[in-house]
């Protein structure tokens, strides 16, 4: 079995990795057919035996006869997937799997366990949360939130800081997961 080593190279707002499976299990984003991020994270846990992860927020639906909470992907058409280079192959015969977040055809991108973490934490909380792609976002001041049940965070200001606008980045996705936080709470780094 080939093992690759780490590639790593800067753009100037932090570190990128590249193809860096093991044999230790990584975090890595599948993609997933239109719908499908419940049943493709249920397979993938249950037939391969897998770590995953799906993070779900609530959001209120309006049919014609009533108004109903439902649970649906934060991030759609994707999941998250602790595997092995080893376990790739397995992966991608699971129905619902279209493929692999890849970085400039460089290989499988590899999520750092600290951004999965920071995922789970606004997953978990009873915050408003807006998914914004990061490349039509205007980066502003880097900031670590130092009070409340976001203590530890660092992420970027958006918008105009009085907004008190706070946006945690999932660099590989390109993603940002963006909060309102009291401007007291922000500390710039």
């Amino acid at each position: 079995m080939c093992i690759l080593q780490p590639s790593v190279t800067t753009n100037g707002r932090g570190l990128f990795f590249y193809f860096m499976l093991t044999q230790e299990p990584q975090w890595v984003a599948a993609y997933t057919a239109p719908r499908a991020e419940k049943a493709v994270t249920t397979r993938i846990a249950n037939e391969l035996r897998l770590e995953t992860y799906l993070p779900l927020h609530h959001v209120l639906r309006k049919w014609s006869d009533r108004i109903k909470s439902v649970e649906v992907p934060l991030i759609p058409s994707y999941t998250f997937v602790k595997l092995r280079e080893a376990d790739l192959n397995r992966v991608r015969e699971i129905v619902g799997v279209t493929g692999f977040v890849r970085f400039r055809n460089t290989g499988i991108a590899v999520i750092p366990e600290k951004e999965i973490t920071d995922l789970r934490r606004l997953a978990d909380s009873m915050q408003e949360i807006h998914l914004y792609n990061t490349n039509h976002l205007k980066k502003g001041a880097h900031v670590a939130v130092v009070a409340g049940e976001f203590a530890g965070m660092q992420g970027c200001i958006i918008k105009d800081c009085a907004d008190g606008n706070f946006s945690v980045q999932i660099e590989k996705l390109n993603l940002s997961l963006v909060i309102d936080l009291e401007p007291d709470v922000l500390q710039v780094i």
